[in-house]
């Protein structure tokens, strides 16, 4: 059918053209038909070249009516309006695809020109209105506004116009869309709420909150811009590193490395920082890679934990300081020692300790209270950091003792060093307004005369300090002057602690004889320590040490028990003699003494006249105590007698008026009798008084004849010494007795 209409008129004009030529020819002659041939030809070539531009008219009217159709399909089909407004005639034309966007058929929109603004709501309408408006001024324009929806929901649209010109310039027409954005318009609102929300999360949020881009800071929350004392637009642009402390700057540049290397670790890291004015801050921060206002940026997020760290700094530093004085303690200052060797063995230099003992502080404490003693802790640390070197570390292990590391020194610093601690405390202390005179006492270890590990030093020093103490305090000692003698010392304080529970005392026992006859009067119990690593230790070293710490009591405690104990066994074999038990000055004035004695006496059941207790002159220094405690005693049954007379202070008359039963004349004199005149003559006055006064004496240390026989020839009743008999065990004494009962 291409040609149909090139052939549909064609046909009529052949069909003519034939009858015209057949007519000619009968008719008109040869030359008539030649002209009607011609023109019939003529005549046929333009009907045939107008049928065939019908035939192009119509093919392209099909294929436009076809465009049309599938443009009118599409437009159908969007959910978009498309909308023609004639002005001129007065008409509107809409999209099949206002009913999806409307609702309303798109009938209800040709009936009513003004449907349009009805469905709008009114207070958008003012800018439908000002929008109209302008595209009637011939000027592109949009604008957003909300319509009823069919079901009766409120949706927003998307309007747009575009004004057509005539020949004149004036706006005859104006095309435009209409689109539905209500899910849009909702998606922005709810980006806009959710950007609210974290826009206010971020400016209240006590953390930090900065985004940098190019190393460059673009923002900053709130607390980070109080925390620095600066405003926003202050910091925009500053480097990221200029608030970083040079001592974090290279980590912080590490950190930031990661992080554009799309690193996703997010672990919060310390840094140090310095704020504007100068405060250093603490801040633990942590970062991810981000995109900021379309390109790559680092968010940071942290917390300032300054007072956190100052606090952790704080228990640090009371873990390790002193609270009183602030100086290092005991840890600290073993810490510090470890180090100080370490470095002194390589670098092959001296090291000195000295433990330093503030004298008689309990009775600061004791008369004027504990804050008192305090101030004077307080006093006594800033004077010895004043009398060392910079470099030298004072500290306070405890109590009332400082300790003092003098690292890279000499012996003769060390003796200048502590000789000026010494004489810094002949000044008094003013404590409450009233002036404190303190001593002290320093013990000196040096490394590597005296060891070479902490332990050894501490308690080389230790023990130097101890024996300068006792002394005569207010004096410095060096422990290699007389080591192994404070070792010792300090050993047997400390083993005397586990040796009565291990059994490591026993007693010997020495009788005291009649001289004339030779028979056994008494017994004297004599204590023994048989120490398990130094063996046997003398009386003469052991108990001085006991009285010094008060061990004494403890140990004279034990003594008499087992005094006792010895007896009864002796009595139940039928050997009645009596015990005598020395008595320490510090025991015999101890409050509970009596007590004591009576709870022996009846937990062994020995009858009182077998037991004698035997104290020095010393205890006559309180006369009226001492005779209280005597009478105490006599009336329990139990003699009393007076060991080492003649070396103390006591007169034979004194001691008549406290009903004293025997005085033992100290070995000194007994010594003397036979080659001193002089002595020989006290020694007779001492027995000739001690007739008068109606007390026996006793003398002690008896080792040859010729004393023995002096004695009983100056009528002296008793006697005791190696000359008799030494000091033997329970079983040797017991064979003793028994071939005398």
């Amino acid at each position: 059918m291409k040609y149909i209409g090139r052939i549909s008129s064609i046909i009529p004009i052949l069909v003519i053209n034939i009858w015209l030529l057949k007519f000619t020819a009968e008719y008109d002659g040869v030359a008539y038909f030649l002209f009607s041939l011609l023109l019939a030809i003529l005549v046929s070539v333009i009907s045939w070249i107008l049928g065939g531009q019908y035939d192009k008219a119509k093919y392209y009217y099909h294929e436009l009516q076809k465009e049309k159709e599938n443009l009118q399909q599409i437009f159908d089909s969007v959910e978009v309006t498309i909308w023609s407004n004639n002005i001129v005639e007065q008409r509107i034309h809409v999209s099949k695809g206002v009913e999806k966007v409307s609702g309303y058929p798109v009938k209800r929109f040709f009936d009513d020109y003004s449907f349009w603004m009805k469905i709008f709501l009114p207070e958008d309408r003012q800018k439908l209105d000002q929008f109209y408006k302008q595209v009637l001024s011939g000027k592109s324009d949009d604008v957003e506004a909300r319509f009823i929806h069919a079901n009766g929901e409120t949706h927003w649209a998307y309007v747009s116009g575009t004004p057509i010109f005539d020949k004149e310039n004036k706006v005859i027409k104006i095309n435009g869309i209409v689109v539905d954005i209500t899910s849009r318009i909702d998606t922005v609102g709810k980006l806009k709420e959710s950007e609210n929300r974290y826009r206010s999360v971020v400016e209240l949020s006590p953390n930090l909150i900065v985004i940098y881009q190019d190393e460059r800071l673009v923002y900053a929350n709130p607390a980070t811009t109080k925390l620095l004392g600066l405003e926003l637009s202050e910091l925009k642009g500053k480097s990221a590193f200029q608030f970083i402390h040079p001592t974090f700057l290279e980590k912080a540049v590490e950190c930031s490395k990661r992080k554009s290397l799309h690193n996703k670790e997010t672990d919060y890291i310390e840094y140090k920082i310095i704020k504007p004015n100068g405060e250093i801050a603490f801040l633990e921060l942590a970062g991810n890679e981000i995109a900021y206002n379309g390109q790559s940026a680092i968010l940071m997020v942290g917390t300032d934990v300054t007072a956190k760290k100052q606090q952790q700094e704080r228990i640090e530093y009371m873990a390790f300081h002193d609270a009183l004085t602030g100086l290092p303690n005991r840890y600290m200052y073993n810490d510090t020692l470890e180090e100080a060797l370490e470095r002194c063995k390589q670098a092959h230099h001296v090291l000195g300790v000295m433990f330093i003992d503030v004298d008689h502080f309990k009775s600061v404490n004791d008369t004027m209270g504990h804050e008192a003693g305090d101030e004077l802790l307080k006093q006594v640390s800033e004077r010895i950091r004043e009398n060392v070197r910079e470099e030298d570390m004072v500290a306070r292990p405890g109590g009332d003792e400082f300790t003092v590391l003098l690292e890279n020194v000499h012996e003769n610093l060390v003796r200048d060093i502590a000789h000026r601690i010494i004489k810094a405390f002949t000044s008094p202390f003013l404590i409450n307004n009233k002036e404190i005179y303190a001593s002290n006492s320093i013990g000196v270890s040096l490394y590597p005369v005296d060891g070479d590990d902490k332990e050894t030093l501490n308690s080389k020093a230790d023990i130097a300090m101890y024996f300068a103490k006792k002394s005569g305090k207010n004096k410095y000692q060096f422990f290699n002057e007389h080591g192994d003698k404070l070792a010792r010392k300090l050993q047997l304080e400390q083993d005397f602690r586990s040796a009565i529970e291990e059994n490591e005392f026993y007693l010997e026992y020495q009788p005291c004889v009649e001289l004339k006859t030779g028979s056994v009067y008494c017994v004297e119990a004599l204590v023994r320590w048989k120490h398990p690593i130094l063996g046997i230790i003398p009386p003469n070293e052991f108990i001085p040490i006991m009285e010094e710490t008060g061990w004494i009591v403890n140990l004279g405690t034990w003594v008499l028990n087992e005094a006792c104990r010895q007896n009864k066994e002796w009595q139940k074999l039928g050997i009645n003699v009596k015990v005598a038990v020395n008595v320490s000055s510090i025991q015999f004035e101890a409050e509970n003494f009596v007590d004591v004695v009576k709870e022996a006496l009846l937990k062994h059941e020995m009858q009182s006249d077998f037991l004698e207790i035997e104290i020095t002159e010393s205890v006559m220094q309180n006369v009226e105590k001492s005779t209280r405690i005597i009478h105490e005693l006599k009336e329990l049954g139990v003699k009393i007698s007076i060991d080492d007379f003649g070396t103390g202070y006591s007169s034979l008359s004194l001691l008549s008026s406290l009903s004293i039963d025997h005085v033992k004349i100290d070995k000194s004199f007994i010594d003397g009798i036979t080659s001193n005149s002089n002595i020989a003559s006290v020694v007779k006055k001492m027995i000739e008084m001690g007739e008068s006064l109606n007390f026996d004496l006793i003398a002690e240390g008896i080792e040859l004849e010729e004393q023995a026989n002096f004695l009983i020839e100056n009528g002296c009743r008793y006697g005791q010494g190696y000359y008799f008999s030494r000091p033997v065990s329970p079983e040797e004494i017991q064979k003793l007795l028994m071939q005398m009962w």
